[in-house]
């Protein structure tokens, strides 16, 4: 008896280590996020302007818009929770080019040239600042939300507080406590989160026009995450795309993938000039 004590009283103090490291260091597990330095030079082939917009606490946001001569309208996209613009802004470039869009993207806290106390409410509103931004550019019927994988959440954010011409989301998720505790169901993950990203909560207030993608292959977050928000979601107008054979990171390698972004954005009623 008193081994079995033993035993579960270090077990026990296991438990209690990894519960404080969870808490402790959540925000280097979360977001795998690298910085540039604020004179760093991207190499673009398509005009864009940087963007330093102040948030309400000061905190200075970095993002690229690109632009197009006459635009059929602006694309703002949320990133994934991996690296900075210095990856994502190639994307958002070949969408600009691909679609005729000007895109707007940027950095979340801690990311690229972006700075400023990561705070759960404060991240989100973020978002605000930059759909703000777009819509002093172009009517909000020619604007759409496209969120990937983390940046679902702020999308989902932004699309249900306005009134966006559409939302696509991409390999995200229904909420990010479900996603940590595919991996750690042992923690109280309710308790020690101090970011509870979620979309599903999100999108049942969301009417807009809407359009998700997810690879059947997704190994971080399942598909049925996407199946899950496509229910949930009231929008008249809505469409799941299946990436067959598709994983987390690699949709771009499938025509498939480039497929259902030509018919969500080309056929499906998004603004067009």
């Amino acid at each position: 008896m008193k081994q079995v004590k033993k035993v579960l009283g270090v077990l026990a103090f296991i438990w209690i280590l990894i519960t404080v490291f969870m808490f402790g260091f959540q925000e280097k597990l979360l977001f795998k996020s690298d910085s540039l330095p604020v004179n760093y030079k991207f190499s673009f082939e398509e005009k864009y302007e940087e963007l330093f917009l102040t948030s309400n606490d000061d905190s200075k946001l970095h993002g690229l818009h690109f632009k197009q001569n006459k635009p059929n309208g602006i694309i703002l996209y949320f990133h994934g929770n991996a690296r900075s613009l210095n990856y994502w802004g190639s994307w958002a470039e070949e969408l600009s080019t691909r679609y005729n869009y000007d895109v707007i993207i940027w950095d979340y806290r801690g990311y690229g040239k972006s700075n400023g106390k990561r705070e759960f409410e404060q991240m989100l509103d973020d978002g605000l600042l930059f759909y703000d931004y777009a819509k002093s550019k172009m009517s909000e019927d020619k604007i759409i939300v496209f969120g990937r994988s983390l940046g679902g959440a702020f999308a989902t954010h932004v699309a249900k507080q306005n009134t966006v011409g559409g939302l696509i989301l991409e390999s995200t998720f229904t909420n990010i406590e479900e996603v940590i505790n595919r991996k750690y169901w042992f923690l109280p993950t309710s308790v020690l989160l101090k970011y509870p990203f979620q979309s599903d909560k999100n999108i049942g207030s969301i009417n807009t026009d809407t359009f998700i993608l997810h690879g059947n292959k997704d190994d971080l977050i399942p598909y049925d995450m996407s199946k899950e928000l496509f229910e949930a979601s009231p929008a008249k107008n809505k469409k799941i795309y299946t990436v067959d054979g598709g994983g987390h990171n690699n949709l771009r390698g499938f025509e498939a993938y480039y497929q259902a972004l030509d018919e969500i954005i080309k056929e499906q009623g998004m603004p067009q000039n």
